[in-house]
Formats: C-alpha cells, sequence, structure tokens
C-alpha cells in the first residue's frame, strides 16, 4: 500500500527546518542543493514543493504567521479575561525574542533579494495579520494594534543592532503596560 502523504503539513515540516537554515546562513550563502542536504531531502522534493528560495523565504512570512499567531491564539483560547489574555501574550513574546530575531533578519533577507513587488505585499499581509490579531486578542482599536506593532518591529531591531542596551524584555513590558493602560481605558470586564 502506498504511503499517504499529507503534503501540507510536510510542507509545513519542510518549512519549520528552512526557517533555520536561512536564519543560520542568510539568503545569500544557501542554494536550493545546500538547502535540501541541510533538511537531508533531495533537490527534487524541495524543488517540488518550493520553484527556487525566494518562494521558500515567502512562504517562510506565512508560515510564521500561521504558527506564531496560532501558537498563542490557542494559548488564549479559552481566557475570557483580557489581563490575564495580556499576562499570556508578555510571556509568549518573552519567550520567542531569539525567535522574533531571526524572523527580522529573514525580513530584511527577503527585503534584499525580491522586487519591491514581491515583498511589499508580503511584509504587508504580515502586518495586517499580526494587528488584527493583536485586535483580537486583546480586544483593542485596530489604529492601537498599528502603534503596538511598529512598537513591537523597533523592540526586536533595537535587541539586534544594540543587544546590550535597552533589553527586549524591558521593551515588551514597556509595550505591555500601554496595552494594559489603553484596555482599563476603554475595557469592561475585570482587568
Amino acid at each position: 500500500m502506498p504511503k499517504i502523504v499529507d503534503h501540507d503539513a510536510y510542507r509545513d515540516d519542510l518549512l519549520s527546518r528552512c526557517f533555520w537554515v536561512f536564519t543560520q546562513y542568510g539568503y545569500d550563502k544557501v542554494t536550493m542543493r545546500k538547502i535540501a542536504q541541510a533538511l537531508g531531502v533531495s533537490t527534487g522534493t524541495l524543488y517540488h514543493y518550493f520553484p527556487n528560495k525566494q518562494a521558500i523565504i515567502k512562504a517562510l512570512f506565512d508560515w510564521v504567521m500561521r504558527t506564531n499567531v496560532g501558537d498563542v491564539k490557542s494559548r488564549v483560547r479559552d481566557i475570557d479575561v483580557t489581563s490575564m489574555r495580556i499576562d499570556v501574550a508578555t510571556e509568549f513574546w518573552k519567550e520567542n525574542g531569539d525567535y522574533y530575531r531571526h524572523v527580522m533578519l529573514l525580513a530584511f533577507d527577503l527585503l534584499r533579494n525580491t522586487p519591491k513587488e514581491e515583498h511589499e505585499p508580503v511584509f504587508q499581509s504580515f502586518a495586517d495579520y499580526y494587528k488584527k490579531a493583536m485586535v483580537e486578542i486583546f480586544n483593542i482599536p485596530y489604529e492601537f494594534a498599528e502603534l503596538l506593532f511598529i512598537l513591537f518591529l523597533g523592540s526586536v531591531f533595537h535587541s539586534i543592532v544594540t543587544p546590550h542596551g535597552f533589553s527586549y524584555d524591558k521593551a515588551v513590558d514597556t509595550i505591555v503596560k500601554l496595552i494594559y493602560d489603553t484596555v482599563k481605558k476603554g475595557c469592561n470586564d475585570t482587568t
């Protein structure tokens, strides 16, 4: 009997492993052959799922959105109290500081190695997805979620370029204080 393969799950598994290959070596230093070798698959298998490394790096942003936001949403799914959701998200953001730094580095790779018309929609979709998730998780206005997203990106960037300055965790605490202050002003549940 032939083996039944869940192609979507296998593709996600490849993306998960590609994420670490790209963040370890950088876009310019990997070829499809090197990626396949690092993943322990044939180049034919890799080409079956991705026509080139640009397609991989663009797919990585979709994968990051789905898995990262999906993870935090699953953690807060059964929590009705906004302040508790904020606490869970805070812990999640702090746990994933290194991960977010790698995502930022991938963003720079995508920016440098794809034409504007290819990377702009990826970045816009990524930003919209995260902002909408913040609205849903924290019950805040979209405009405030836009500000939080910008502050969060700035915090990640800052932690890359000045790792001994204002710490990432301290930046997260400052962002969370803004969320708490805003939610307390407009929230009707127990905070």
